[in-house]
């Protein structure tokens, strides 16, 4: 919202002072709101329906990415009860790593304790004293059934962490698409849409170089 709010004030800061700056700001807000509205509002229908159309995908993408990252993350949470006897719900992210590494709890402590004598070879009193403050036990306790089964959370959690960064990204690309519908609609001129004609004479002594022309706004 910070970051949003930032943007939408440099663009009112460098929106022209005109007379129709009024009509550019109101359809640059719309635009903000809902990418495409202040297109629309200018007449500029084409315009806004592309850039509602990709606001209506970019959500959707959102919410299927994000739906996939909770069916992931429903799986791997079960897997982990039903297969390690550990829930693993509000768990850290570091402390879901230790669980897809090792089959136990008893085989993590075994990898702190080498650790603790490979930083303090000669000191008993600090090797004890790391091992303390990093083994787990108690409610952190966990012993797989299979690798199979620690694999399969291992791919469960890896697909659940990689479809929810994809819906933030996504979600970074639907602010894009709402900043760039907002500077596009500020710099647009207020048209009616549909079919458009001119009659002039570009040399007004001489009827013979009337100019006509056609053509369609969008």
């Amino acid at each position: 919202m910070r970051i949003t709010s930032i943007l939408l004030l440099s663009v009112l800061i460098l929106l022209p002072g005109d007379a129709d700056s009024g009509t550019r700001k109101g359809a640059m807000l719309r635009s903000v709101a809902l990418p495409g509205w202040g297109q629309m509002h200018l007449g500029h229908t084409t315009r806004g329906i592309i850039f509602m159309s990709l606001d209506v995908l970019t959500w959707a993408g959102v919410g299927l990415s994000y739906l996939e990252g909770t069916f992931n993350r429903d799986d791997y949470r079960w897997l982990a009860i039903s297969e390690a006897g550990i829930s693993v719900s509000d768990r850290s992210g570091d402390f879901l790593d230790d669980i897809s590494d090792y089959a136990s709890n008893t085989e993590f402590n075994d990898y702190i304790h080498r650790l603790a004598r490979y930083y303090y070879p000669d000191d008993p009193n600090a090797q004890r004293a790391y091992f303390e403050s990093h083994a787990l036990y108690g409610s952190d306790s966990w012993n797989w059934s299979s690798d199979a089964a620690r694999n399969q959370f291992t791919d469960r959690l890896r697909d659940s962490r990689q479809w929810f960064r994809r819906s933030m990204y996504i979600a970074a690309f639907a602010l894009v698409n709402r900043v760039v519908s907002a500077i596009d609609a500020s710099l647009l001129d207020e048209r009616r849409p549909g079919v458009y004609t001119s009659l002039s004479f570009p040399e007004y002594r001489d009827f013979s170089s009337v100019r006509f022309s056609i053509g369609a706004r969008f």
